[in-house]
């Protein structure tokens, strides 16, 4: 029995584990019946193919659909259906290049929506505006011009609870280029504060956080702006340090989302080409494992050119969880996604077994 248990450690280090690929199947509930809201589908006008829908959130069992189709729009879905349940109060909300364009849902039910300025100053701020509640009005919860001024910032959006605030962190344009701006924002909401994280020695490049950015924990965000690789990064304070770059599976993804799944870190990565959402185990953020992909979009599609977008995660149950996932003009896919769980060590015994009656058998021939 010893030597099987030394052959099973063996295994362990010459055959490791390797994740199993996800089950990604389609929420045939949601849209048409295909896990696919398409725009215009059923004549719905908040969901065009003009680049007018940039963002989506999860939270207090809805999805919520920001558009500026016909006026500022914060639309709430139903999450297994997608269906348009109504509006949040949008009265009051003005200022910026758009003045609703991201949004995110805390665990405590309350909706944020920052708007998107593309040269930071007095008369364009970055706002971030909150709704207590899907009754409630909003207020300002966040307006500054001098977070960094000059800057484009908006265009991404991810939120974290921290136990003591809430914080969200959107990342710098390129352009225009503005010293800074290959960093990202990370709003307090518990102080209604900004801070613009940068870096010093080997920073990322200018914009390399804009279009997809996802907090891994309260103190590490990947990002990213080309598509097909994204930046690791951790952050203290207004001090960045840029951890290294990982390779993604196709060089189209760059919508980012990272959530834990049975105790897994697991990442949704979107292209911004076809719509189709690839999920990774992050368990080393540098070294993403590819565990699968899919699509429930169909027929032509209208191109996005912006390149913009947004994941949401839903419901996590068990190894299984709910995703969102709105690449701008091509409406908005749900999935669910099953992890499969790690095989555990004493799984690798029979494997020790077989090592060792195959040693015997060469054995036995010589």
């Amino acid at each position: 029995m010893k030597r099987v248990i030394v052959y099973a450690a063996i295994a362990l280090l010459v055959f490791p584990v390797v994740s199993q690929a996800a089950v990604i199947a389609a929420l045939s509930s949601f849209g048409g019946g295909d896990g696919w809201l398409a725009p215009g589908e059923g004549g719905y006008t908040f969901l065009t193919t003009t680049a007018t829908e940039r963002g989506i959130a999860y939270g207090n069992g809805h999805v919520y659909l920001v558009s500026r189709a016909g006026g500022n729009n914060v639309r709430i879905l139903d999450q297994l259906t997608g269906a348009d349940l109504g509006g949040l109060n949008t009265t009051g909300i003005s200022g910026g290049t758009f003045a609703v364009n991201m949004p995110a849902v805390s665990s405590d039910g309350s909706i944020y929506v920052a708007n998107l300025t593309t040269a930071m100053s007095a008369t364009s701020p970055y706002k971030i505006y909150k709704w207590a509640n899907e009754a409630a009005a909003p207020t300002t919860a966040l307006s500054t011009a001098t977070v960094l001024a000059g800057s484009r910032l908006g265009d991404d959006i991810a939120l974290i609870d921290t136990g003591s605030s809430t914080l969200l962190a959107s990342g710098f344009g390129s352009s225009p280029v503005i010293a800074g701006n290959s960093g990202y924002a990370v709003a307090d909401m518990a102080t209604a504060t900004a801070t613009a994280v940068s870096f010093g020695a080997t920073p990322p490049n200018g914009g390399d956080f804009r279009l997809g950015i996802t907090f891994t924990d309260s103190s590490h965000i990947l990002g990213t702006a080309t598509g097909g690789v994204y930046r690791d990064s951790s952050f203290s304070g207004n001090a960045g340090t840029l951890l290294g770059t990982a390779t993604l599976n196709n060089n189209t993804e760059r919508l980012l989302a990272a959530t834990m799944i049975a105790g897994t870190p697991i990442l949704a990565a979107m292209s911004t080409t076809d719509s189709h959402v690839s999920i990774y185990d992050i368990t080393n953020p540098l070294t993403p494992v590819f565990l699968g992909s899919a699509n429930n979009t169909s027929g032509t599609l209208v191109a996005n050119t912006n390149g913009v977008g947004e994941l949401a995660w839903g419901p996590v149950t068990g190894n299984t969880a709910t995703l969102y996932a709105m690449n701008s003009n091509q409406g908005i896919e749900a999935f669910v996604v099953t992890i499969p769980p790690v095989p555990e060590p004493a799984t690798l015994l029979p494997l020790g077994l077989a090592m060792l009656l195959l040693g015997r058998a060469r054995k036995n021939r010589t």
